[in-house]
């Protein structure tokens, strides 16, 4: 399992927490089965960039970032709640444009970690 992964489930954990759902009840708001939460959630597969697009529809005041890296702050409203106001300025492809950048960076963090543990 990349660590990574498991970094990604344990926050996507944290914030159904936050949001007082449970996997079944997750998963419904985003409009993907449970098993695919479950697989996320064990570490077992990673957060799709679908999937993060359709989160950020429902959740718009979800902080993406913070849920692929672990930087900042959950949401970047203080008070999260299930049913976010939409926010016309954030467009979808605007979303997957930043979804994407940010896979990219994860990619380049991993190489250079692996280079500073092979220089190890």
């Amino acid at each position: 399992m990349e660590h990574y992964q498991i970094d990604q489930g344990i926050r996507l954990k944290k914030l159904m927490k936050v949001l007082n759902l449970n996997q079944v009840d997750f998963a419904k708001s985003v409009g993907v089965t449970q098993p695919n939460i479950s697989k996320i959630v064990n570490g077992e597969s990673s957060l799709s960039a679908e999937l993060l697009a359709r989160m950020a529809d429902t959740y718009n005041q979800l902080n993406l970032h913070w849920l692929l890296t672990g930087s900042g702050e959950m949401f970047f409203d203080a008070v999260p709640n299930k049913n976010f106001p939409a926010n016309e300025a954030i467009s979808v492809s605007n979303t997957k444009e930043r979804i994407e950048e940010l896979k990219d960076i994860i990619e380049k963090a991993k190489r250079t970690v692996n280079q500073l543990l092979k220089d190890i």
